[in-house]
């Protein structure tokens, strides 16, 4: 599936979620695939963001493009979350 078009591609700061989001993810993957984006035009992953690894943002005209295939490891983290607020809320 493909949300954003070449244009949107080349334009953006490009961030994936994992680095399957390169070869899965529609929009990077098929960016990369075709030509219209090179692999080095990906600036990251969210672990170099969350670790400092790469810098986000860096000027409010910019355009980020994180396109973000999931994970069974960020799953467990949203449903362990979702179970302790609960069980929270319970007691």
């Amino acid at each position: 599936m493909r949300e954003a078009d070449d244009e949107a591609l080349r334009r953006a700061e490009v961030y994936v979620d994992t680095a399957a989001a390169r070869r899965e993810g529609g929009d990077v993957a098929l960016g990369l695939k075709g030509g219209t984006i090179a692999d080095d035009d990906v600036k990251g992953d969210l672990f170099d963001l969350c670790r400092g690894n790469v810098a986000g943002r860096s000027r409010p005209d910019e355009i980020t493009l994180y396109k973000s295939v999931g994970t069974a490891l960020a799953d467990l983290a949203a449903a362990t979350a979702v179970w302790r607020h609960l069980a929270q809320e319970v007691s």
